[in-house]
């Protein structure tokens, strides 16, 4: 990995957790425990090129017109936020609580959008948070789809999960079981606090994200227990639909 890259794309990262809010030298330096003239040099290139901006000369940064632009076609993997976001809502809307589409892509696990369930009910595209792989619901189900090459790279880079994510997958054998299993039952269930659901969202034959539910241990049980599970599925199943109607749309158009 080239180290200038690496952590200029760190930078922009930094700026862009508060995009409205001016974020100092010194406390992009801080938070990143680079040198005060390094990391000067690096927003400077950053203003330069447009995607950082800054009030005056001895103001803080904001992402500039740049860092907007890359996103000017719409959300990251825009057909399917577009083909999920009903049925998410939908989903979020009749159980309260928050669903969430994730995939995998360059051996991350990116949260593509989310909805609030709760009271303040919000729709957020564009999330892109990543989390670990083996700690969430929809990172063990993404996982256990992956191909076989695809797995092989991912291990070789991120290992094997430790004991406290999760303690029943230690070793590579162990890990290999629990991923055909899941691919058997057809969703992933932790059963932590808070506790995940996720089912699989397939394009074809191929499985392209996840669909995830999080919700407090402690309301996962019982009848709302039954009524999430089935809800989940339901929902990740309304999503493949709409994806082969894309597909089929799209090849109506090129004839």
């Amino acid at each position: 990995m080239i180290q200038s890259i690496q952590r200029a794309m760190a930078v922009l990262e930094a700026v862009s957790e508060d995009p409205e809010r001016p974020t100092s030298l010194s406390e992009v330096a801080g938070r990143l425990g680079l040198k005060l003239s390094t990391c000067a040099n690096i927003l400077q290139t950053l203003l330069e090129l447009g995607y950082l901006d800054q009030a005056d000369y001895k103001g803080g940064y904001t992402l500039g017109p740049m860092a907007y632009h890359l996103t000017r076609k719409g959300p990251y993997r825009r057909g399917l936020v577009e083909a999920a976001m009903r049925p998410m809502a939908e989903l979020a809307g009749r159980v309260r609580e928050s669903v969430l589409l994730a995939a995998m892509g360059g051996g991350r696990r990116t949260t593509l959008c989310q909805v609030d369930g709760n009271e303040s009910f919000r729709i957020r595209e564009g999330f892109l948070a990543q989390q670990d792989v083996y700690r969430t619901a929809t990172g063990r189900l993404l996982l256990a789809h992956l191909p076989e090459a695809e797995l092989r790279a991912f291990l070789a880079v991120n290992g094997l999960p430790g004991a406290r994510h999760w303690p029943e997958a230690g070793t590579e054998a162990h890990l290999l079981s629990r991923l055909a299993a899941l691919r058997r039952a057809g969703r992933a269930i932790t059963e932590g606090d808070p506790a995940g659901i996720a089912c699989p969202v397939r394009d074809g034959r191929e499985v392209v994200a996840a669909l995830g539910l999080f919700l407090p241990r402690a309301r996962f049980q019982g009848e709302h227990r039954t009524r999430v599970l089935a809800g989940v599925a339901e929902a990740a199943a309304a999503i493949s639909r709409q994806l082969e109607e894309q597909r089929r749309d799209a090849d109506r158009t090129h004839r």
